[in-house]
């Protein structure tokens, strides 16, 4: 099954470097999201919000920018980097159909 899907991308390399360029942009924008809503929460003295958020990211940084107000950017970020990952997914699954 691996071998399969390497040969399938590096067959198409026209599209796994794209697909590739987005997730990483995706990713990217989901950690720095999780990061700003560490320290939003920590400028707003949400202690455990925000010390949870320095270890884990956008996994409890997500959620705090979904129920705080405040947050509002990191939030914005973490939606963002999640429809670039959505994306990056759709495209790897339509290229691994066309090939």
């Amino acid at each position: 099954m691996e071998h399969e899907i390497l040969r399938i991308f590096l067959a198409n390399q026209w599209l796994t470097i794209p697909i590739f360029i987005i997730l990483v942009i995706g990713i990217t924008l989901f950690w720095f999201g999780g990061l700003m809503a560490a320290l939003t929460a920590l400028g707003n003295n949400r202690w455990g919000w925000g010390l949870s958020s320095l270890v884990l990211g956008p996994i409890t940084g997500f959620p705090y920018s979904l129920i705080y107000n405040e947050a509002e950017y990191p939030k914005s970020l973490m939606i963002k980097g999640l429809f670039f990952l959505l994306a990056a997914l759709a495209l790897s699954l339509l290229a691994w159909a066309i090939s």
